[in-house]
């Protein structure tokens, strides 16, 4: 599939592969919790929705880097491996190609941000059912009413937040509506 892409090709194929995945793992995570996410976003979020996703929790970073390590040596060494002792020449010689890795890539992060946001919208969407959720930051208005609220996401435009006791999410926007947004520190 890769074997005819030169670089600028890869690297715009993986930009819209960037966009898809953003759109797909955003919306089935907004859309479980309510929200029609489509309506508050734009390319840009939805390019930047995975790294933003990796960069905001060290532990889903780390789930990330451990994952692509895997099939990197998967495909690099263990596939080799496994061609040789079973004497599959052929075979060998298109898994050493550094395209099958493009393809490896690929599917592991259709699969990856999808799957990890839909853990993460399922734990929300319980927190939410049940009103556990804790807040987390302040949001100061520009006719500086504040509010304490449980962050659930935030894009260029738009903030997404649970106010205590509420069921919904609330979408406010942020250009027009809100002077300040403080994090909360965390009681120890």
């Amino acid at each position: 599939m890769f074997e005819k892409l030169n670089f600028q090709e890869v690297l715009s194929l993986a930009y819209v592969v960037l966009v898809v995945v953003g759109i797909i793992s955003e919306s089935i995570f907004y859309g479980v919790l309510g929200v029609h996410y489509i309506e508050y976003t734009s390319i840009l979020d939805a390019l930047i929705s995975p790294f933003s996703l990796i960069t905001s929790n060290l532990k889903v970073f780390l789930l990330v880097v451990a994952l692509m390590v895997f099939y990197y040596f998967y495909i690099v060494k263990f596939l080799p491996w496994m061609f040789k002792k079973t004497n599959k020449k052929e075979a060998l010689e298109k898994i050493q190609n550094k395209r099958t890795l493009y393809g490896a890539m690929l599917f592991t992060m259709l699969i990856i941000f999808p799957s990890i946001r839909i853990g993460m919208c399922i734990k929300y969407h319980e927190r939410l059912e049940k009103g556990t959720f804790k807040n987390d930051y302040t949001i100061i208005f520009k006719s500086n009413e504040e509010i304490n609220v449980k962050k659930v996401g935030q894009n260029t435009s738009y903030i997404f937040y649970v106010q205590e006791g509420d069921k919904v999410v609330t979408v406010t926007p942020i250009l027009d509506n809100i002077k300040q947004i403080k994090r909360i520190p965390k009681e120890e």
